[in-house]
């Protein structure tokens, strides 16, 4: 399985995403299931000590959540 490359940076990628889908941060937590909070840790600066890398899956499942929405 080939991995693609993120040409965003995770905080990029999510709030183009949120803004896609016209969702709020609860909104779109709850739309991929997961906690706000954890949300909110994606959502830092990479610098930040409360920073946490989004797992390849959650790239991949949002991905796919935008194209469905595209049809």
């Amino acid at each position: 399985m080939t991995e693609v490359k993120n040409t965003q940076n995770q905080q990029e990628f999510l709030r183009d995403a949120m803004r896609r889908l016209n969702m709020t941060r609860e909104q779109f937590a709850e739309r991929i299931g997961t906690a706000k909070r954890r949300l909110d840790n994606w959502l830092v600066p990479s610098e930040s000590k409360e920073f946490r890398e989004m797992d390849g899956i959650v790239w991949k499942f949002v991905r796919e959540i935008l194209q469905n929405e595209q049809k």
